[in-house]
């Protein structure tokens, strides 16, 4: 016989796996570029919530980092640098069309080796590689026998990188919406309310932004915004859980380019740049800040 201590023990642990049971939808918030600003990456694992955090490779603080956010109870991927159509320079653990599979998989098993927290990974820049369908079977190949996740930040419509990860059966989502090519305050708080509602009425959204100060002000008042939404915050391990076998095959969609590496100094604001969402306006790929 089950005590009536015992069962509620149990409904306690089952209703928090499931998560509420209003929650009239579900979204994964990334914050890219996360390893050169030791203050605003730990503004970052400070966010409310499961903000999911996406973590350069070699950048100085990432290591550090990464172990915080796991003791503060956020998940971390490794936010991995690929090369891309303007031949922009890479970070440290860059991962190019140039390489051979050896010297490929090397390189990825060294960047997870440097954050083994990671539970997934999703690229920086980008545009040229996720377009060539014989590196990104190696990166699906490496993903799957490490049993990690891909996140496909879409920095060209052109990319190929989440089907392929679908043809490898590797867990996989694609971004829905950057909250701060615009690092506009009022704009970027639109953004997030986009992706709000995209959640609301989709049934799920992922949204990547970047330890901007302007952003994390953002991020500090979605707690109200989920609420009022019914809408709940999950890592993307979870989100994927939930809703990857559901997903429609991807459009040749627009989409916009995230910035490239938030450096040590932080830049001036970018240039306004007006997007619609769910859909985006096409943007120059990998545009830097």
């Amino acid at each position: 016989m089950i005590r009536p201590r015992a069962l509620l023990l149990i409904a306690a642990c089952w209703l928090g796996a499931a998560g509420p049971a209003h929650a009239a939808g579900l979204l994964a918030v990334i914050i890219d570029d996360v390893g050169y600003s030791a203050d605003l990456g730990e503004r970052t694992v400070a966010l409310p919530g499961a903000i999911t955090l996406a973590i350069l490779p070699k950048a100085p603080h990432s290591p550090r980092l990464a172990r915080l956010a796991v003791e503060q109870g956020k998940e971390v991927m490794l936010h991995n640098p690929m090369s891309n159509t303007r031949d922009l320079p890479l970070d440290p653990g860059g991962l190019t069309d140039t390489m051979d599979k050896a010297g490929f998989l090397a390189t990825l098993a060294d960047n997870f080796e440097r954050i083994p927290e990671a539970r997934g990974l999703n690229n920086h820049m980008g545009s040229l590689l996720t377009q060539q369908a014989t590196p990104m079977g190696w990166l699906m190949e490496f993903l799957s026998a490490r049993g990690a996740y891909f996140v496909d930040s879409r920095t060209t419509a052109a990319s190929r990188a989440w089907e392929t990860a679908q043809r490898y059966h590797v867990p996989s989502l694609p971004r829905d919406v950057f909250l701060d090519h615009d690092r506009d305050p009022e704009q970027i708080l639109r953004q997030l309310q986009s992706a709000v509602k995209l959640a609301q009425t989709r049934g799920y959204a992922v949204a990547i932004g970047h330890p901007y100060p302007e952003t994390l002000s953002a991020l500090e008042q979605l707690p109200g915004l989920l609420s009022a939404a019914q809408v709940e915050l999950i890592p993307v391990s979870d989100l994927l859980a939930q809703v990857s076998h559901s997903l429609p095959r991807m459009s040749a969609g627009r989409c916009a380019a995230p910035p490239s590496t938030l450096q040590l100094r932080l830049p001036a604001p970018a240039q306004k740049v007006h997007v619609r969402l769910p859909q985006l306006d096409a943007l120059k790929l990998d545009q830097p800040i």
